[in-house]
């Protein structure tokens, strides 16, 4: 790993938490179901608070009460990830009225497939027609499916578009403007990611890859989060666009 990644500080889980892996096993039970459920909903096309709080009420009052033991013993602090690459996407919505552009920074010594599949795609314009296809006010919003708007599948720059494993898991979904590849049911990624408008997310650890964080243009996601949506996809119904992509 690149000398960057020497610096990053590990945010390690206390002892209260590490005594939750040894809860009686009706209560594990009660949260696997609750990660499985709510990994399924958004990596799936048909993602929506409804099935989040669905998710919640299957794996029972246990699960919200009592916190999920991370796979993790540890994660790497984004705040400490070193930024190695700045791409950009200019955004268009509310029909031509709201238009700007969304910089952001990649932790290329952290995740360096990642970062180099987003550069590439993003060097070669290729985000541009695509859309941020998922909008979920206060948590999240989706885009980059290339090749299908809908947001079921998207397209590598490797392998003839191929979908491939992430670098790693490490980085903690702590801060809002944190950038992550949304994840196919196999575990694999594509073209896919998504923004976190969330101050913590922590429900998307070990399951969804950060590799980058908004530097400028979050209030350009502020107001795209506002926009309104058709259920259960929660697409918005003016097309909120990407019309060009690049490298800074």
């Amino acid at each position: 790993m690149a000398n960057g990644s020497a610096n990053l500080t590990q945010t390690s889980i206390n002892s209260t938490q590490l005594n939750t892996m040894t809860l009686p096993i009706h209560v594990r039970v009660l949260q696997a179901l609750l990660l499985v459920s709510l990994s399924l909903a958004l990596s799936g096309p048909s993602f929506s608070r409804r099935d989040a709080c669905s998710s919640i009420l299957i794996a029972g009052t246990a699960c919200t009460t009592l916190p999920i033991a991370p796979a993790h013993a540890s994660y790497l602090d984004p705040e400490m990830a070193q930024v190695t690459k700045q791409v950009y996407l200019d955004v268009e919505f509310g029909e031509g009225s709201t238009k700007g552009r969304i910089v952001m920074g990649l932790f290329g010594d952290v995740m360096p497939r990642v970062t180099q599949n987003f550069v590439s795609l993003c060097q070669g314009n290729r985000y541009a027609g695509t859309t941020f296809y998922r909008v979920l006010s206060e948590l999240t919003v989706q885009g980059g499916a290339i090749g299908d708007n809908s947001g079921k599948t998207g397209t590598s720059s490797f392998d003839g578009g191929k979908s491939f494993e992430p670098d790693n898991y490490d980085l903690k979904h702590s801060k809002e403007g944190l950038v992550s590849m949304v994840r196919s049911l196999d575990g694999s990624v594509d073209s896919r990611f998504f923004i976190n408008i969330a101050q913590d997310a922590g429900w998307a650890d070990d399951r969804y890859a950060v590799f980058g964080v908004v530097q400028q243009g979050m209030d350009l996601v502020h107001q795209m989060e506002k926009v309104k949506v058709k259920p259960p996809q929660n697409k918005p119904i003016d097309p909120i666009a990407i019309v060009a992509s690049g490298v800074l």
